[in-house]
């Protein structure tokens, strides 16, 4: 009939639309473009459907129009009804126009593409950016600097989405000075990923030949000045292939004039690779907007100019902040929507406001909830939410106390989730209920005290996240969970009464998380249903963490079954860790080598004498912890690797050198040449770095031919170094770089003391000296019983020191301290040091000098000398410390007007 092919046209339209109109239009601002575009949609619409209904009510023809539009046939009268159904059809459209009113929606141009992989965020408000001066200092500064090696330098601006990377580009690239320092400058909206025909044409014209050799020479013909091209929105390939990302970047940058020194690019991406590859510089890592800023932008937003904000609860405050990330556009998004409402009805309203992505919604077309409160459901024989059947996720995050009934609820009465979150929340037993769930994507028990989980979890076919981290009583997985075959994303983290990996995980291939991996305690006995390690043979997608935990195996088949988890063909993975609570042989840990791209490694427990080589050949690595390997003689040498910047190694006990061959021709330079952060922590035996070295080859009491072989190398970029309860270590490469902090406990005063009578031809050229250690901040000394003084030499270097803790040196004697040598000084604690008569550098001079910007000082357990005298009615000390605020001697607090009060005691603290 004409009346069914109407309505079926009719149908197919508002089906299209569907997604968008009525109650699904107000859901996430996010979707405020398509919003805008379906306005546009319903206004012609609406149109022909007015015209339509004129001429239907009349017995009138149909316009061409109206018959291309409605018509499969060519069907002239529809008759009466068909008039009061197309009436219908316009109320319904009102309603999304109405919609559209409601939220305040301003007609804009649409996109001239969407891609269904990202949505981009962008700022229409380049004139007022809050909380980013330190950015913009950091970015102009870049841009005004000629001096970089680089006659183009790149810098790139990374973080999430919404967080104001494109906004602040935009601010930078319009200021004055910016603009009077190049010559030419160009924005270049990429939001894709690097093309660089694209990219190009974007520059000399879209109508240009597709020849890159021509596009170059075009370009170069362009530009003859000082240029600034950003790249605004660049993202990752869409096949997830970082060197594919990087050969195109240095295809890009080959076509670029290179020539025009001082020319500047700057990149805006999500993508911390991306951003580590294309700059020259370090990358500027933007982050979260803080409290006071986040609360700035809000009260602005959500706020006309003549209302007042000051009264607002402060509970409410902190809520929304809270909340907001720090994210503007979440922020903007927010306060908008909080502006409709009364603000009476603001805390209860906050309750319901669920964040994804930068989008909100409120409760009255709720789908999205949160609750971060905590619920006693214990006692409870169902949930009420009015609008349970409609909602697709539910994120219980708090805490509280679960019952059956509330299992129950959830199963019968949610049946559309997607995601639920459930933890914290004490859940003893999952109830078998869940399968019901069938459309869920995302489920998270995390922090509960299950043993173990029904086995109707393996139904949930559609589970693509499954997340169980510090469950601490689970003791196995749900049988069949190779059923789970669309589970990308397993995290087991910190389940550690996991007894073993059920037989058949290695056949979900799709895995990309797989946090923890235990191999079996108690193998033979449940062999049927026991996987072994050689189960991750085919999970190549693995990637993130990957935590290997040893906790038996069967002799005679371990070794094959190591040799084939395969690790080394696991290239996307980052971190591996292998704990080990059995004592193993070398061939096992052999088998494990991870492939080169590996990041981060952590050998834990290892029962071996020996490592083996291949931790030498990870080339990528840019964290090694190696911890309570107690019966390891040495390890490999490490200091080849290009990237590594953190090195742990603990609990050593066997250990009497780090490395068993001397220092060799080592230079300077390729001698752990990024290493940032040094951790030696109670090796007990530990002697020195190397078991040969030259000094000890020939006579060991000759001092001067030790400290030449101590000083021949250093660590030329350490910036932390904590050896602690290391009594025995005399001698390691020197530490004059650092900035960070320096711990020593319970180990040899000899490596501080070397490094502080580092002479210039030992660093450095003459020219370029820094002097040892006068870029540290933080010193820390504690139970160092060889050290009777510092050099004085050394003290005076300390030109940055802010923080100076020293704590039961019992033979220290002399602390030469000087005001010219620490301008920086704002805490100096000494604690138990009995033999100390005085800080200052010389006999003659007062027993502490006047140090400027000291805010504390602490003299505790000291000798009498030094304990007594302080107050005003000395008149030697008094002037040196009386801008002290915190002054306490002996337990007792010094006020300004030199009065001794009863104070507090120590308060230790290291760096």
């Amino acid at each position: 009939m004409a009346e069914d092919a109407l309505f079926s046209i009719a149908g197919e339209i508002i089906k299209k639309l569907g997604s968008l109109a009525y109650q699904e239009v107000a859901l996430w601002w996010g979707l405020k473009d398509q919003l805008l575009k379906l306005n546009g949609t319903v206004t012609r619409i609406k149109a022909v459907i007015q015209d339509a209904e004129e001429q239907l009510m009349h017995g009138k023809r149909t316009s061409r129009e109206v018959r291309l539009f409605f018509s499969r046939s060519n069907q002239l009268v529809y008759g009466l009804r068909m008039g009061h159904n197309i009436k219908a059809l316009r109320e319904r459209l009102d309603d999304i126009q109405t919609d559209s009113i409601k939220f305040k929606f301003v007609p804009g141009k649409e996109r001239a593409s969407l891609t269904p992989f990202r949505e981009q965020t962008t700022s229409s408000e380049r004139d007022v950016i809050i909380g980013r001066e330190g950015d913009k200092v950091a970015l102009k500064t870049f841009l005004m600097n000629s001096n970089y090696e680089d006659n183009v330098s790149v810098i790139s601006i990374v973080g999430i989405g919404g967080l104001g990377k494109t906004a602040l580009a935009q601010h930078i690239y319009n200021d004055e000075q910016v603009k009077v320092h190049f010559g030419w400058k160009i924005w270049l909206s990429v939001s894709g990923c690097l093309d660089a025909r694209n990219i190009l044409k974007g520059v000399v014209g879209r109508d240009s030949d597709d020849k890159l050799e021509s596009l170059k020479n075009k370009l170069a013909e362009k530009i003859k000045k000082k240029y600034l091209l950003v790249l605004d929105d660049v993202w990752d390939g869409e096949d997830g292939d970082d060197g594919d990302d990087g050969e195109k970047w240095d295809s890009l940058k080959g076509l670029l004039p290179r020539d025009v020194v001082g020319s500047k690019m700057v990149v805006t991406t999500r993508s911390h690779v991306i951003a580590k590859f294309t700059s020259t510089i370090e990358p500027h890592v933007l982050e979260g907007l803080s409290e006071l800023d986040s609360w700035d932008l809000f009260r602005r937003k959500a706020f006309c100019q003549d209302q007042e904000s000051g009264h607002v609860d402060e509970k409410i405050r902190k809520e929304i902040v809270k909340r907001c990330c720090g994210v503007p556009l979440v922020i903007k998004a927010i306060a908008r929507l909080m502006s409709l409402k009364d603000r009476a009805q603001w805390l209860p309203f906050i309750s319901t406001i669920v964040e994804r992505e930068g989008k909100t919604t409120s409760s009255g077309v709720t789908r999205h909830v949160s609750c971060d409160m905590k619920l006693d459901l214990s006692q409870q024989t169902s949930i009420h939410l009015p609008f349970a059947e409609r909602l697709r996720t539910l994120v219980l995050l708090q805490g509280g106390k679960w019952g059956v009934g509330a299992w129950e609820s959830i199963c019968r009465d949610f049946r559309c989730l997607r995601v639920l979150v459930l933890s914290h929340l004490g859940i003893k037993e999952v109830s078998p209920l869940i399968e019901k769930l069938k459309h869920l994507k995302y489920l998270d028990f995390s922090n509960n005290w299950m043993r173990v989980l029904p086995n109707s979890i393996t139904d949930l076919v559609n589970l693509q996240v499954l997340k169980l981290n510090d469950c601490k009583y689970l003791m196995e997985l749900p049988r069949g969970i190779n059923k789970l075959i669309n589970l990308r994303h397993l995290d087991d983290d910190s389940c550690e009464s996991l007894e073993y990996m059920r037989r058949g995980i290695g056949k979900l291939t799709s895995l990309q998380t797989l946090s923890c991996f235990v191999v079996a305690k108690n193998r033979s006995p449940k062999s049927e249903k026991i996987g072994g390690l050689d189960e991750l043979s085919k999970l190549n997608e693995l990637r993130g963490s990957l935590k290997i935990r040893v906790k038996g195996y069967e002799r005679d088949s371990c070794i094959s079954e190591f040799e084939g988890a395969k690790l080394e063909d696991k290239e996307y993975l980052q971190t591996l860790t292998i704990k080990w609570d059995i004592d193993l042989y070398d061939k096992m840990l052999q088998s494990l080598q991870p492939n080169s791209s590996l990041q981060q490694l952590g050998i834990e427990g290892y029962g071996g004498m020996r490592f083996p080589s291949w931790l030498s050949h990870l080339s990528n690595l840019v964290k090694i912890h190696l911890v309570s390997c107690t019966r390891l003689e040495h390890i490999p040498p490490l200091d080849g690797i290009p990237s590594l910047e953190e090195l742990l190694i603990s609990s050593m006990g066997n250990s009497e050198y780090i490395y068993s061959e001397g220092v060799g021709g080592k230079e300077v330079s390729k001698f752990f040449p990024s290493l940032k952060k040094l951790v030696i922590w109670n090796c007990r035996r530990l002697k020195g770095w190397w078991k040969k070295s030259r000094g000890e080859m020939k006579d060991n009491n000759d001092e001067s031919t030790v400290e030449e072989e101590l000083t021949m190398l250093y660590f030329p970029c350490l910036s932390s170094l904590t050896i602690y309860n290391c009594p025995n270590l005399t001698s390691m490469p020197l530490f004059p770089t650092l900035h960070e902090g320096l711990l020593l406990f319970r180990t040899s005063s000899m490596p501080l003391q070397h490094t502080m009578k580092m002479k210039p031809p030992v660093c450095s050229s003459s020219s370029s000296f820094i002097c040892p250690l006068s870029n540290l901040k933080g010193l820390t000394i504690s139970s160092i019983d060889d050290m009777e003084s510092l050099p004085e030499i050394g003290l005076q270097n300390l030109s940055s020191l802010q923080k100076l803790l020293i704590d039961e040196c019992p033979r220290l004697k002399s602390l030469p301290l000087h005001d010219k040598g620490m301008p920086s000084l704002h805490t100096l604690v000494i604690s138990g040091c009995r033999e100390l008569k005085s800080l200052s550098e010389s006999k003659s001079q007062t027993m502490i000098p006047h140090l400027p910007f000291l805010q504390e000082l602490r003299i505790i357990g000291l000798s009498e000398e030094l304990n007594r005298g302080w107050g005003k009615e000395s008149e030697e000390v008094w002037p040196n410390i009386k801008h002290i605020p915190n002054i306490i001697i002996n337990r007792f607090y010094i006020q300004k007007e030199g009065l001794y009060v009863e104070g507090e005691g120590l308060r230790w603290e290291s760096m």
